[in-house]
């Protein structure tokens, strides 16, 4: 009887449990969904005819953003906005590579008429970025190039107007980062792009949404995720020394990767050193007074203060310090 009374109450446990997370599943799924949204509409990237060529490398970035594609998909066909999903996965030819899992899952989403195609293109650039890539370099750069040119391909090939890659918030972050510490830019990665040479556009639908929520989501999904030997290869690569520094720097402040991505779509030229941002913005390159009112009122917190007012600017940043104390 007591046996019988303690499995019963272990099994209303698990239910409480999965419950609970399902729960969780489902909000973070709502999360995605809005920022994903948000993001297309504010880059413009989804319009009636387009045919999207989404690549999928077989990662958790990739698998969530044709999910959540297909979601908005759905959704815009019901409001009269028709656009086709391709998606397009590379077997580039590493050792051990299996991607029978990714396969089977891209039938079913094509058999449920969640997807509307896919398509597996096989070519060895492992072999290629192996015998090219000089000692003591990262394979990351030649690899994205060569990956890019064959997917650039496919795509005319298949006669897809925009290719659709999963880069999120905190692969912008950690690219802008790279270019502060080692190229002294400040350049990140864009949400939307047009590529002249080929014709194409470029669109990154998850810029919006962090990668921990992203891994949490694909993990709750059990999306099928495929190895890369060659990226996890190269510990010492300098994008995965940025990662650790943002881990650091959120260690500090817990929003920091937050306002970081605020950051890169809330930029103050009247505050930085590039004089020919400012004269584009309306500004006198040399003091940042406005010389031509109507572009300076598109640059954001030009009507708040006087951007030279360094005293007034002064007060506020320390008021925002003392209240961070």
């Amino acid at each position: 009887m007591h046996l019988f009374m303690n499995t019963e109450k272990a099994s209303v446990k698990e239910d409480q449990l999965q419950s609970t997370t399902d729960d969780q599943t489902k909000k973070l799924e709502g999360k995605l969904k809005k920022q994903l949204r948000q993001t297309c509409l504010k880059f413009k990237m989804i319009e009636d005819g387009d045919h999207i060529m989404c690549c999928v490398s077989g990662g958790k970035d990739s698998a969530t953003m044709i999910y959540l594609l297909c979601a908005l998909q759905k959704q815009l066909r019901s409001a009269g906005t028709d656009f086709k999903i391709t998606a397009v996965h590379l077997n580039q030819m590493q050792p051990g590579y299996n991607g029978e899992p990714l396969v089977r899952w891209l039938e079913e989403l094509v058999a449920d008429d969640i997807l509307d195609g896919y398509k597996i293109i096989t070519e060895d650039t492992y072999s290629v970025v192996i015998d090219k890539t000089p000692e003591n370099k990262v394979y990351c750069s030649m690899c994205s190039r060569l990956r890019r040119g064959i997917l650039y391909t496919v795509a005319h090939d298949i006669g897809a107007n925009k290719i659709a890659l999963g880069h999120h918030g905190d692969d912008a972050i950690q690219t802008l980062l790279l270019n502060f510490i080692h190229a002294g830019q400040m350049k990140a990665m864009p949400a939307r792009y047009y590529s002249t040479e080929r014709n194409i556009h470029v669109i990154r639908p998850l810029m919006g949404s962090l990668e921990r929520d992203i891994a949490s989501f694909a993990g709750a999904k059990k999306f099928p995720i495929l190895p890369c030997n060659l990226c996890g290869t190269q510990p010492d690569a300098q994008r995965a020394k940025v990662k650790m520094l943002l881990d650091a720097v959120e260690a500090l402040s817990p929003d920091a990767k937050k306002n970081m991505m605020n950051a890169m779509g809330d930029i103050r030229p009247s505050h930085l050193l590039d004089i020919g941002l400012r004269e584009a913005c309306g500004m006198d390159g040399a003091t940042g007074r406005v010389v031509d009112p109507k572009r300076a009122s598109l640059v954001k917190g030009f009507q708040e203060s006087d951007p030279n007012d360094d005293e007034s600017n002064d007060v506020l940043s320390q008021s925002r310090i003392e209240k961070l104390l």
